[in-house]
């Protein structure tokens, strides 16, 4: 087991701890947090960051995928993910992505999904495991994925808890993770 392994999945089993804990209390716990400050921004981005990290550090490892797949699917995964994470972070603005309340999101990316931010994060960490190939990649992609997934979740019920009915109202005609595109006439 690579260092970049064990980095990757430390920082996302802290992570799913915390999610787990806040999962118990919707809005009360430490994410998302009641009042973000610079600590919370350090601890959530920092945390993030190193499942990256751990990531990147299992390049050189021997891919276990075909090409076709690494960078056909991976690369196309990974710039699409990074473009969708950027666009939701510069949306909601960094002090939003890190725990401070900035209000109910519902435009730019947010009047397609509830959770932009996350969904880009899951496809590029998901295109950049593909792009690596090897088992440990793909091993903390999935791990990170599902966490990431079910942070989606536990912030989507803390959203809940703190504002029933502005969330009733957006969460009526925006989907959760999964964007719906159809025509309007």
């Amino acid at each position: 087991m690579s260092a970049g392994l064990i980095l990757g999945l430390s920082a996302s089993v802290i992570w799913a701890a915390i999610l787990v804990l806040s999962d118990r209390r919707p809005g009360h716990g430490p994410w998302p947090p009641r009042k973000g400050n610079l600590l919370t921004a350090i601890w959530a981005w920092g945390l993030t960051t190193l499942i990256y990290v751990g990531l990147v550090q299992t390049l050189g490892q021997t891919p276990v995928l075909p090409d076709l797949l690494r960078w056909g699917l991976g690369l196309p995964m990974a710039v699409a993910g990074s473009l969708l994470h950027t666009w939701a972070t510069a949306a909601l603005g960094l002090k939003g992505t890190s725990g401070w309340d900035v209000g109910l999101a519902t435009k730019g990316p947010y009047a397609l999904c509830r959770h932009p931010q996350y969904l880009g994060q899951i496809v590029s960490i998901a295109g950049l495991s593909l792009i690596i190939g090897s088992p440990e990649a793909l091993i903390l992609g999935v791990a990170a994925s599902l966490m990431l997934g079910y942070g989606s979740g536990v912030e989507d019920r803390a959203i809940q808890s703190r504002d029933p009915d502005l969330f009733a109202a957006h969460s009526a005609n925006t989907p959760f993770l999964l964007p719906k595109f159809s025509s309007r006439t």
